[in-house]
This record gives C-alpha cells, sequence and structure tokens, in this order.
C-alpha cells in the first residue's frame, strides 16, 4: 500500500501547527530519562550561567523551534537573543509568538535556578525593541545569576513534568472554580485571563478555533513549516533534538511505528495532498473537540515587550495547571498575522470583543490527559554565539 493511500484510509495525519507543542508519549514518568539523555543536564557544567541556560530550556517553545541563542558576558551573566536561523516567517510574521517563546524561556530560567540553590533575574530588551531584520543582532533580555542559596520557587518543581498535551481530554468540564485556583498559582502579571466553559459558548470558540486550523492547514506556506519542523522517527528525533512529531499527538504502539514507516516530511507534494490534510482536519477536530475549557490571553497593546511578558504568564499557567493536575494545549492558529488568517482573525476579535491596540496573544484548550512523550532539547553549547 502507498504511504498516501494508508494515510487516507486510516484518516491519520499529522500537523504541528499549535504555539507550544512542547512535549508527549506514553508511558511512566519512570520510563522517561529526561536530564542528561533528553533534556541538558545542569550538572554538566561547573558556570552558573550554563547551569540556568540549561534548565531553561525545559520552557515550551513555538514548534519545539528552540529559536534561542546566547552571547555569556561572564560566569553569572549572559544575553538572551533569537536565533534568527530558526524563526517561524510563515505563520508568525511579525515574530510575535516566538518572543513569546523567549518569555517561556526566561521564566522557565528564573524559576528553575531556584532549584540549584541560585538566584536569577532577566531584564527584557537592554537595548530597546527592534524591527525583525535585528533578530540575532539586538538582545531579548539581560540574564544574571547570583550564587546565593534559596529555597525552590513556587512552581518550579514542575518545570520537567510539564508538557503540552495536545491528545484526547477526558472528564467534566473544568469549573471556575478550578480555573480560579490555577490563575491564583499563576499570579498573572501582565494578561488579563478570560475563562470560557458554558456549553454553547465553548463549542462557539472551538468551532473557530479549528477553522483557524483549516485555514493554516489549506496555506501551503503555512502548513509547510509544520513539514519543516517535522521528525519522522526516533532517530530524527534524538539526532536533530528539536522541532515536533507524531508522539507529541500521543500516537503509540503499533499505528506509532506503522505511521513513523509511511510519512515521509521530505515528500513535499505528499505533504500537501488534499485527502491528507482533510484526514489530519478530522483527526485535530476529534481532539479539540474534548477541550474542557478555553483560556485566552489578552494585553492592553501588541508591543514586543507584550509578548515576551505573556510568555512569562503563559508558562507560569501552564505549570500551575501541572501542579493541579491539568493540561494544556495552545490552539492559537486564529490569532497568526498573515492575510489569509486575516478575515477569520477579524471574526474572533469580534466575537471575544477585543479591538486594536488590544490583543489576544494566546488560546488554550484545558482538560484533564495523561503524561505522554517527553520532547527533546538541544545541547547548550550549540546555542553559543
Amino acid at each position: 500500500m502507498k504511504r498516501r493511500d494508508f494515510i487516507i484510509q486510516t484518516g491519520t495525519v499529522i500537523s504541528a501547527s499549535s504555539l507550544f507543542p512542547g512535549a508527549i508519549l506514553a508511558g511512566s514518568k519512570s520510563e522517561q530519562t529526561l536530564v542528561g539523555t533528553r533534556r541538558p543536564n545542569p550538572d554538566n557544567y561547573p558556570q552558573p550561567i550554563m547551569k540556568a541556560i540549561c534548565i531553561g530550556m525545559n520552557a515550551p517553545n513555538p514548534h519545539n523551534s528552540q529559536a534561542w541563542k546566547f552571547k555569556i558576558l561572564s560566569d553569572f551573566e549572559a544575553l538572551l537573543y533569537l536565533d534568527e536561523t530558526r524563526l517561524l516567517h510563515a505563520t508568525d510574521p511579525p515574530g510575535r509568538q516566538i518572543h513569546i517563546g523567549c518569555g517561556c524561556y526566561l521564566e522557565t530560567l528564573r524559576l528553575g535556578a531556584s532549584t540549584l540553590n541560585y538566584s536569577a533575574e532577566y531584564k527584557l530588551l537592554p537595548e530597546g525593541e527592534y524591527p525583525l531584520e535585528d533578530a540575532g543582532l539586538k538582545p531579548v533580555a539581560f540574564i544574571s545569576v547570583t550564587a546565593t542559596a534559596t529555597k525552590p520557587l513556587p512552581l518550579s518543581n514542575s518545570i520537567l513534568s510539564r508538557q503540552t498535551n495536545r491528545s484526547f481530554y477526558t472528564g467534566e468540564l473544568i469549573t471556575l472554580s478550578e480555573f480560579n485556583s490555577i490563575s491564583a498559582l499563576t499570579s498573572a502579571k501582565y494578561s488579563e485571563l478570560s475563562f470560557y466553559s458554558e456549553a454553547e459558548r465553548l463549542k462557539e470558540m472551538i468551532n473557530i478555533l479549528y477553522e483557524g486550523m483549516v485555514v493554516e492547514a489549506n496555506t501551503h506556506e503555512t502548513y509547510d513549516e509544520s513539514r519543516i519542523w517535522f521528525r519522522s522517527s526516533q532517530k530524527k528525533i534524538e539526532t536533530k533534538r528539536d522541532g515536533i512529531n507524531l508522539r507529541t499527538d500521543g500516537t503509540m504502539g503499533l499505528l506509532l511505528a506503522i505511521m513513523e514507516f509511511i510519512v515521509d516530511e521530505d515528500n513535499e507534494a505528499s505533504w500537501h495532498k488534499s485527502t491528507a490534510i482533510n484526514a489530519f482536519l478530522k483527526s485535530y477536530r476529534n481532539k479539540i473537540n474534548t477541550a474542557k475549557g478555553i483560556v485566552l490571553f489578552k494585553t492592553q497593546t501588541n508591543t514586543m515587550a507584550d509578548w515576551i511578558k505573556t510568555g512569562i504568564d503563559y508558562v507560569r499557567f501552564q505549570l500551575a495547571a501541572d501542579e493541579l493536575g491539568f493540561v494544556i494545549h495552545p490552539v492559537s492558529q486564529v490569532l497568526q498575522e498573515y492575510a489569509e488568517m486575516d478575515d477569520l482573525r477579524a471574526r474572533f476579535n469580534e466575537l471575544v470583543g477585543v479591538a486594536e491596540p488590544a490583543k489576544i496573544q494566546v488560546g488554550v484548550r484545558i482538560g484533564r490527559g495523561e503524561k505522554l512523550y517527553y520532547s527533546y532539547r538541544r545541547e547548550p553549547e550549540n546555542l553559543l554565539s
């Protein structure tokens, strides 16, 4: 059977257009070897700043592109830059989402350093905001680490267990009380969080968020970005240590083995067959329909600083959700800023009552789910400029 025919008949296709495709496949955590195998081990580095960089790399980030690079200033200081070779030009033309990923990184580093008996701080945009063409030239943040023994900060113990769960959710709808518990732990400083779980309103939200994925999947350039970042085998996952894969959708067992054999990300024409895209959209629809609530992150303005700060609030929300036994999955396609999405994004803004300069920065579905596959991260020395 040809690869394309198998995909059509099984109704199984992958994409990774999620904002932060962090992690996932089934298996108990005792079977997962994270630090030192899938994730950098801080113990391998004597310098405090390298230890902090290691722990920060556990952060969620768009397409698991890990678009971070660092200039080491001393054993205790570094500058964080965007890696201009790892931007997502099709789905993220202004670089908004990639900067959100930087905010996730910085807060993960700050919290994680406390588990290593260090204090860490960051200063955003030390040379000011910059046009995207200066990405990699102007710093996103200045990072400093102090060798001050301290107790682990709140939320820091969820850094290694945190995952982005893009599979099916189970159980009842998330209650307002449950959301408030997560929000209280999050202590969001920069974003206004809105929560939707009333049945009819939730259905309305899911429908338009799904439409966003339809637009992305049927726009060649944006859907092709998923192909470029896709890793179809365990060998590619281990070698490249980045990107997205079937395992992060919760695919496992015999189906995983079959799909990793037949999916060919090097075949652009096959990836973009309408039958394959429609099969993926059917699978995606089935998963997003299991959302037990929708959470939106809104800022009053839409500056580069807002993007980074949203990432700070976002990762804190995900850590808080993990601590309380919930999982989340960004479903932010409708928020993306390319021409094919403009009309739908305007409809979405009208639906949620948002007008410029305010901006919905991130949308996530929330629910209950199992721990799945833990994604890889690159080696820190490969991120030094």
